[in-house]
């Protein structure tokens, strides 16, 4: 997809445009370049795509599961040949969202992968548990999902919530997120031209509108929604009105706790850092706070400012470029807020990377990295997710002082302890009030899809991955023995 293009809506099977025309996405690096002309749904096509779900649906559970693996497993690498197909997917996916180049390669290289995954888990979570005596209970579907994406990872995003909602005999409708479609709206057609006709179909629109109409709809059975606390409790309450399953995945402001036996060195910097700024720090389950013992928290700033002075923020497409902007320039904003608070109350900030003159000029929204040092544990750069490449980087006086910090938050996402020793580490680990518990690692790279992944606290309701993520689509039945009339 060329920049500038028209994007299409997939609706029952059929390419169309939207009945309300289009609007402009920009690309985050070059505010003034038009990337895409992205189609705006009607009431009316909202009604059209939930409706053809709802027809489509019973058909579509009623596929034995191993054919329904093949289809899905078969529309994923459709997906994936599309992508293939089209060399310049990778630059558009980061003109519209802003990440370098190697993360929207990568994003995209893990469609068909992903789906297979989701097979496997289906295959152990779908299968009727029997009781003695002749009792079960079965997982159905639950009829048609209503997937919303976010904007830091649509692909992957949108085939984490595909592949197990059609797995477990559900049908699908997609909403992108508004401020970069594109590339999700093109994954989610080449799925829908592999399936039958409405088991998958998209809607889009600016702002919150159509996201609305799509969760109030009477057809739509769960909405499954990866976004922000607000949009997450304004779904649940639309939701509500209803009583229809929500499974939310919320934001994060997870803590990475050193423990004393740990040294600051430079490897380490990296891996922290590493976590700590995937996708400009605009990750849900990025380190957003790092707690260090008091003796040894110049070394480990001192660490992490040497290794985040290799980085250089600017357009993604450059090939020196390791940080791209932040999405939105209300983004940009509120982070600067955030270290204009912490320099006025006198917290030491260190800003070593480099950003690129000529992207400053282009005016993109670039945030270059930071370490803050020391900050008050109630100021906002420490209790605010950030979403931004900004790190705090605090000292605590004892582990017990670590857990209290690291658990005196409203999310519950994910944490992280780093130890060289097991015992201890898995002592921290079980005391830490997160839904995802790292230890020496943290991150999506560091997920095991077999385990579920799922948010305590303001960060989300039910779960993703594992077999749970797969069970998370259903709803269960539970058949009584069989007894003979009387």
């Amino acid at each position: 997809m060329t920049a500038g293009k028209d994007a299409t809506l997939t609706i029952n099977g059929m390419a169309v445009a939207g009945d309300e025309g289009s609007y402009p996405v920009h690309n985050p690096a070059r505010p003034a370049e038009v990337v895409l002309h992205a189609p705006i749904t009607s009431v009316y096509q909202v009604d059209q795509a939930v409706g053809g779900a709802v027809r489509a649906a019973p058909g579509w559970a009623a596929v034995p599961f191993d054919e329904r693996r093949r289809l899905v497993v078969a529309a994923a690498e459709a997906a994936m040949a599309a992508v293939e197909s089209d060399p310049d997917l990778p630059a558009f996916l980061t003109r519209e969202n802003g990440k370098v180049l190697a993360e929207s390669q990568f994003e995209l290289a893990t469609i068909s992968g992903v789906a297979q995954g989701f097979g496997d888990l289906a295959a152990e979570a779908l299968v009727p548990r029997q009781v003695a005596g002749g009792g079960k209970v079965t997982f159905e579907p639950v009829g048609v999902v209503a997937a919303l994406l976010p904007f830091n990872w649509p692909v992957s995003v949108l085939v984490s919530k595909l592949a197990p909602a059609l797995l477990a005999g559900n049908a699908v409708v997609v909403k992108p997120p508004p401020t970069c479609p594109g590339t999700a709206l093109v994954v989610a057609q080449a799925f829908a031209r592999a399936l039958p006709p409405g088991v998958v179909s998209t809607v889009n629109g600016p702002g919150a509108s159509v996201g609305e109409t799509v969760v109030a709809h009477p057809g739509i059975s769960m909405v499954s929604l990866t976004g922000g606390v607000r949009t997450g409790r304004a779904v649940m309450e639309m939701a509500s009105r209803r009583l229809i399953p929500v499974l939310l995945e919320l934001g994060g402001n997870d803590a990475a706790i050193i423990a004393p036996d740990v040294e600051p060195s430079e490897a380490l910097a990296e891996q922290l850092l590493q976590a700590a700024l995937l996708t400009s720090g605009q990750v849900c389950m990025a380190i957003k706070r790092l707690y260090v013992p008091e003796s040894r928290l110049a070394a480990m700033v001192e660490a992490l400012v040497g290794r985040m002075a290799a980085t250089v923020t600017g357009d993604g497409l450059d090939a020196e470029t390791t940080l791209g902007p932040v999405h939105t320039a209300q983004a940009a904003v509120f982070a600067s807020r955030l270290l204009a608070d912490a320099s006025a109350a006198g917290v030491r900030v260190h800003r070593p990377g480099q950003i690129r003159e000529l992207d400053v000029r282009a005016g993109g929204y670039f945030v270059p990295p930071a370490i803050i040092e020391a900050p008050d544990r109630r100021a906002a750069i420490v209790t605010d997710e950030q979403f931004a490449p900004l790190l705090p980087v605090l000292a605590y006086r004892d582990l017990d002082d670590a857990i209290a910090a690291a658990n005196d938050s409203q999310y519950g996402l994910g944490a992280s302890v780093w130890s060289g020793d097991e015992e201890l580490g898995e002592q921290v680990a079980s005391q830490l009030q997160a839904g995802t518990v790292f230890r020496n690692a943290h991150g999506p790279g560091a997920l095991d899809p077999r385990l579920s992944f799922g948010g305590w606290n303001d960060s989300g309701i039910g779960q993703e991955y594992g077999i749970e993520g797969v069970l998370a689509y259903t709803r269960q039945r539970s058949t009584l023995p069989f007894r003979a009339l009387s």
